[in-house]
């Protein structure tokens, strides 16, 4: 079952869909598509969830988001395998993905907590007239979109804080690797979550569309290309919605002729070729001081063509 709607798996309302392993490039599993009916009913449970989730105290939010982490530590080898053979990174890239979202939901659950000493914090605004204090509100139920190549730790960066800050979300992740999104909300619901407090929608372009559009979230939170963060943010704007957007980079790296030329090669290769070079930080421009060019080519070339590309459960892929 494609979705997670009011703390259960339940059925998408569109067509089958094949989640792939891009390796083997064989099918891991078939998953009914999400749709603009399924996108109303996950905001309808994150709505609902939203008056009683947003009035807990900070310090009990953050008892959720530190069971969530505990419950993702304990499942981290299914959890990385699965990563793996959806996404395609190798298998210790998905291990670290999972420290850092154990990580993630620890720190976010810390901040959740500080929020109870600045609840009602005095302001003093000089003079005597008037008693000024700060008030912090849950904005309301979170759309959050995210791309295929951290599937869950990218998936976290915006649902531990949506939560922490007691937001609902909806969250969709990539129609293409969406398994250990959907696994977060089994794990969300075997520790005792709030039903509708996260919901997982999985589906395409239509469904993101749906997500972004719908009038009762408040705040979206897009990462991926330029082109559809534009989209994203037309779309926000009629109802003046919250809009966070990370779009795609093109982070450049410069080479000067006097510099440690081993180092220069070893950092630009990781900068280009880690995950594939599937990160919107990758080093994907390249500039060299000209007298360097061809000696710190040569050995960019030599150093690439040693990279090992195999099956990436392979210890040592």
């Amino acid at each position: 079952m494609a979705q997670f709607i009011g703390g259960r798996r339940v059925e998408g309302s569109g067509p089958e869909m094949q989640i792939l392993d891009p390796f083997h490039e064989e099918t891991i599993c078939t998953l009914r598509e999400g749709t603009a009916e399924d996108v109303d009913r996950a905001v309808a449970a994150a709505t609902a969830a939203l008056e009683e989730w947003s009035a807990l105290s900070g310090a009990k939010r953050a008892e959720f988001l530190v069971k969530i982490a505990d419950a993702v530590a304990e499942a981290k080898p299914e959890l990385s395998k699965i990563e793996t053979k959806n996404c395609g990174k190798p298998f210790p890239e998905s291990e670290w993905d999972m420290d850092d979202v154990v990580t993630c939901f620890k720190y976010y659950a810390k901040l959740a907590t500080e929020l109870d000493d600045k609840q009602n914090t005095p302001v003093d605004v000089d003079s005597a007239d008037y008693k000024c204090s700060l008030r912090y509100e849950a904005a309301g139920v979170a759309g959050l979109i995210v791309p295929f190549n951290y599937p869950l730790l990218m998936a976290v960066w915006k649902v531990a804080p949506a939560l922490a800050a007691g937001c609902t979300a909806v969250l969709k992740p990539s129609e293409l690797t969406p398994l250990t999104a959907l696994e977060l909300g089994e794990i969300c619901a075997k520790v005792g979550l709030p039903a509708g407090v996260l919901n997982v929608v999985v589906g395409g372009p239509e469904t993101g569309k749906a997500l972004v559009e719908h009038p009762d979230v408040a705040v979206v939170s897009f990462t991926g290309s330029v082109p559809t963060g534009v989209k994203v943010a037309q779309a926000s704007a009629p109802l003046v919605k919250g809009l966070g957007l990370e779009l795609g980079g093109k982070s450049t790296s410069i080479v000067f002729a006097d510099s440690d030329m081993k180092k220069a090669v070893e950092w630009v290769a990781f900068g280009c070729f880690w995950t594939n070079g599937q990160i919107c930080s990758s080093t994907s421009r390249l500039i060299v001081e000209e007298s360097a060019l061809e000696g710190f080519l040569d050995q960019l070339i030599k150093l690439a063509k040693d990279i090992k590309m195999g099956d990436p459960m392979d210890n040592d892929c």
